[in-house]
């Protein structure tokens, strides 16, 4: 989330974190490519980090920003990390905010959520002018099955999720009799599957009225963030938020998957079927609902920001080795985010990466092929990607990925060993190569 003027006792922070970041060796530079720069976690600290509970997060944070500002200019709002390797504890992806300034967005809510989150206004990055840190996980997770291409499903849904947590999604809202938390679904941090908004990346749905007190929600490949999200992150003023609604009481789930037909939980997010349809009772919202309980947001459109900076690293284990079509798949990936992301915003936003140069680069070894069958390449790691939380009781999870089936992130947007708010993509993660690339594998050192 974006910073805030804090309240937080810098001094006292630093003086806790001492013997944890002693322990913590700053990532190494590597080598620069077209849209990232690669770096060694040279004693696995980042690899084996906890990156939930508020000392070993900045442990394991302030190695990577060490090692990172070492070899590139503080000139970034957001950090956003690729690994060769999978998260800990099943985590698929997440967002931690490292500081924020915004009021009127529900980051009271967060910090009472949050382990990490010290307080609404803080800023535990006083050296830097980093707000967030988005962990992306291992990068095949956005390569399509069989390695048939870069899957902009997942994209669209994790990459638009982990940034958009950077403002959302926490406010309560006045709804009179209803509790103000009742737009919110899976850990306080993402929106109900039963609130209509357009189909937003950080979860919700995009819900017809049949008018006959029964509801209908279409499956999407793309999702774009609503007027309230766009609220929410400045880019919008309040007068041009159009209304939406909630569906309350949820009953008679005619598309439901599971055996007794029951309604998916609030904290769900995907459906197997093509479409969804619930009947309930719909409780129209509107911002001032919003406003009413969280305040103005502050600064507010247009005076907030609407351009943001961030960087691309890549993290691997010394010794490991990117051929040609690998290095090529992450420069893509990396485009392919930041032109989704300006395009949910539906082009309110811009976003600049400070990673990015130009001019020729070494495209690095050729990838090979495989020759082997079965298994998963000497080089790479196992795990990677959990599904978001899913209404359905026989939907699948690989387990393992920002969003995931079960209570998924909490109010940082991360995603715990049983969820968040982005799906699991079906790439094994031992699959390499991008479009219609043979099986490859690393070569190593």
């Amino acid at each position: 989330m974006l910073c805030r003027a804090a309240p937080v006792l810098l001094t006292a922070l630093a003086a806790s974190l001492a013997p944890s970041l002693a322990l913590a060796a700053p990532i190494e530079f590597v080598e620069q490519r077209g849209n990232f720069m690669i770096f060694d976690d040279v004693d696995g600290s980042v690899e084996h980090a906890n990156w939930f509970t508020r000392e070993p997060f900045y442990a394991g944070y302030y190695a990577v920003e060490d090692g990172f500002l070492e070899a590139h200019p503080d000139d970034s709002q957001f950090l956003v990390i690729y690994s060769t390797f999978s998260l800990v504890k099943g985590v698929g992806a997440f967002y931690q905010s490292l500081a924020n300034d915004v009021a009127g967005i529900g980051y009271k809510q967060a910090a009472e959520l949050d382990a990490v989150i010290p307080a609404e206004f803080f800023d535990d990055t006083p050296n830097s002018q980093m707000a967030g840190l988005l962990h992306m996980n291992d990068w095949h997770n956005f390569i399509l099955p069989g390695n048939t291409g870069i899957n902009d499903e997942w994209i669209s849904l994790v990459f638009g999720q982990e940034l958009g947590h950077a403002w959302l999604a926490f406010v309560h809202a006045n709804l009179g009799d209803a509790p103000p938390d009742s737009m919110l679904g899976r850990a306080k941090a993402h929106w109900s599957f039963y609130l209509e908004n357009g189909g937003s990346p950080v979860e919700g749905h995009q819900w017809t009225d049949n008018g006959d007190g029964t509801f209908t929600a279409a499956k999407l490949d793309k999702y774009q963030f609503s007027d309230l999200d766009l609220y929410l992150m400045g880019l919008m003023s309040p007068d041009e938020v159009k209304p939406w609604f909630l569906i309350e009481d949820p009953h008679d789930c005619v598309d439901s998957a599971k055996e007794d037909k029951s309604c998916a939980p609030i904290d769900g997010f995907s459906f197997q079927a093509d479409q969804y349809t619930v009947s309930g009772t719909r409780r129209d919202i509107a911002i001032k609902n919003v406003i009413d309980a969280e305040g103005p947001r502050m600064p507010a459109y247009p005076d907030a920001p609407n351009e943001f900076s961030l960087s691309f690293i890549l993290i691997k284990r010394p010794g490991e080795v990117l051929c040609d079509a690998e290095l090529a798949a992450i420069d893509e990936i990396i485009d392919r985010s930041l032109a989704q992301y300006v395009d949910q915003t539906r082009g309110r936003a811009s976003l600049i990466n400070r990673t990015h140069v130009d001019g020729p680069i070494d495209p690095g070894p050729v990838c090979v092929e495989e020759t082997t069958t079965g298994g998963a390449d000497e080089s790479s790691s196992s795990g990677g990607g959990e599904t978001p939380t899913t209404g359905e009781a026989d939907t699948t999870s690989t387990g393992g990925s920002s969003g995931g089936s079960g209570t998924g992130s909490d109010a940082g947007g991360h995603l715990d060993d049983e969820g968040c708010g982005c799906r699991q993509s079906p790439t094994a993660p031992w699959l390499l190569g991008i479009g219609l690339l043979p099986l490859l594998r690393r070569r190593r050192r």
